[in-house]
């Protein structure tokens, strides 16, 4: 008699959840699940539509074909971008706001991931949260993944894995899970870290090694915690580290150039385990060049609640 799934299967088994409405941001969101899925990893396409509301208005006959039409459509729109070996399954979530919908399928089905699609006014490329994305950014209860426009037409894969960090104890929760992306993907990891000049930083301060400026000696912690939060990652996974100097927006904009993947933890407040959304995280969902992942607070204790939460029914019609 074999033992139980260890937590680590468990969370690979936990399915991804694209938010699909036929359009191109679906194609692209669908891409972007396709890179991060595991093999065998179960994809949810979740259409949230507003038709709950004419259930009292049309007979059960015509809102089940109504329904089923949505879901024929939405489904035949998906096939072309997703590989044929792709473990897939349908759900339309009858709500009048796609975030509200997709933020309470990914706790019906205990989600690892909710991923979405850039508005069409992004250029080619880039990251720009339309008003829903960033819905469903403002208060998930787990990652949420945002593609580039275009994705679905690249071949791109994930070679290059980015984190922001800051020392702050989401920044670590990003950093562990961009290590075990980076990790699972033979990818590199490359940890990014921001260090911006404050007001009379050229002020000197006394410490075990002499006199130096506050500024350069809040840039030597940063480095130190840097360095500390890479030393703690586990073998097998490539590191790189960059300490830049300038605004942490910008800086890690001008970054995402040169990467596939970044991952960004929460805003440092606000409810645990649900993604709040910085100046840094808002503009690199608006601007970035590469998909971007953000987290939310309490993403470790997401992840275990996320393994042994078995898939309900739930919400939603899986077709």
């Amino acid at each position: 008699m074999s033992d139980g799934p260890d937590s680590a299967s468990a969370v690979e088994a936990a399915p991804l959840i694209v938010g699909v409405d036929g359009s191109e941001r679906s194609h692209d969101a669908l891409a972007l699940a396709v890179q991060l899925a595991e093999p065998g990893q179960r994809l949810v396409l979740a259409h949230v539509h507003p038709y709950g509301e004419l259930s009292d208005l049309l007979s059960g006959e015509d809102y089940e074909r109504l329904v089923r039409e949505v879901a024929e459509s939405t489904l035949s729109a998906a096939q072309a971008t997703l590989p044929p070996a792709t473990e897939r399954g349908m759900r339309l979530v009858s709500n009048r706001s796609p975030a509200a919908g997709l933020h309470g399928l990914a706790g019906d089905v205990g989600a690892a991931l909710i991923a979405v699609g850039s508005s069409h006014r992004s250029g080619l490329g880039r990251v720009f949260a339309g008003s829903v994305a960033e819905s469903v950014l403002a208060g998930a209860p787990v990652p949420v993944a945002v593609a580039p426009r275009g994705l679905a037409g690249s071949e791109d894969s994930i070679r290059i894995v980015g984190c922001g960090f800051d020392g702050s104890p989401e920044a670590h929760e990003a950093l562990a899970w961009a290590a075990d992306m980076a990790g699972r993907r033979r990818a590199r990891l490359e940890v990014l870290a921001v260090h911006t000049r404050i007001a009379f930083g050229d002020v000197s301060t006394a410490g075990a090694l002499g006199y130096r400026s506050a500024d350069d000696t809040l840039r030597r912690t940063l480095e130190k915690q840097m360095r500390d939060a890479i030393a703690s990652i586990g073998p097998g996974v490539e590191v790189s580290a960059r300490l830049l100097d300038g605004d942490p927006s910008t800086a890690l904009v001008d970054a995402s150039t040169e990467l596939d993947l970044l991952a960004l933890g929460s805003r440092g407040y606000g409810p645990v385990r649900t993604v709040l959304l910085g100046s840094v995280s808002r503009r690199l969902v608006r601007d970035g060049a590469c998909s971007v992942v953000v987290l939310p607070r309490g993403a470790s204790a997401t992840r275990c609640d996320a393994a042994q939460r078995p898939e309900s029914a739930g919400r939603g019609r899986e077709r």
